[in-house]
């Protein structure tokens, strides 16, 4: 979902950029510039224990909430 959300906003991302996650090296090197971008924009957030967790599925709720974050960035 991340990797379709910097596409759909265009974003310009930096390989292996290091994200702040705490697994951050469970995150595959060709998704963690799109992990960091993410993040860096608010986009997607981790109250958990500040992990990405790359292989979990999203909720109707969690895909919801980054959509709309998603919109009000697009809207900047």
């Amino acid at each position: 979902m991340a990797v379709m959300i910097a596409y759909a906003l265009k974003l310009t991302i930096e390989e292996n950029e290091p994200t702040g996650f705490t697994d951050e090296k469970n995150i595959p090197s060709w998704a963690k510039g799109v992990a960091a971008a993410m993040k860096r924009l608010g986009i997607m957030q981790r109250q958990v224990a500040n992990r990405f967790d790359s292989d979990a599925k999203a909720t109707r709720a969690e895909a919801a909430t980054i959509l709309l974050r998603m919109l009000e960035q697009q809207n900047k």
